[in-house]
């Protein structure tokens, strides 16, 4: 009897974690390495979220932070949020952490990683 209970929370756990908001894909690609600094970070997540409480950081290899414009939505169906970079970004490795809340207002938070390579790391002003 032990056992089925434990499955049982072990699978609501899991459906349960299931159905929050959560980063499905990001540009730079967490663990990548880009040869030329990016003008934007841009996260897309498994569903709405609310935009006026997102927060992205970027944080270089000497852990300064990198100045960033305030989140916005992309254009269009499943479009991502758009960070525009507006500081320089030096090379070595990069942190972005970036939290949010999803419509039903659970907060998600995470951090994800890529590498600067190249000697030019001012971003483009927009």
């Amino acid at each position: 009897m032990n056992i089925l209970l434990s499955a049982l929370l072990a699978l609501a756990a899991a459906s349960s974690s299931a159905m929050h908001v959560h980063l499905t894909r990001a540009e730079p690609a967490s663990g990548s390495t880009v040869h030329a600094a990016p003008t934007a970070i841009r996260l897309w997540f498994s569903e709405e979220i609310q935009i006026s409480v997102t927060t992205v950081r970027l944080t270089g290899p000497d852990s300064a932070r990198v100045e960033l414009a305030a989140p916005a939505m992309g254009d269009g169906a499943h479009a991502p949020v758009v960070v525009l970079v507006s500081g320089t970004i030096k090379p070595g490795r990069q942190q972005v952490a970036w939290r949010t809340m999803s419509r039903d207002g659970h907060a998600v938070s995470g951090t994800f990683a890529f590498t600067l390579t190249s000697a030019a790391g001012t971003a483009a002003r927009r």
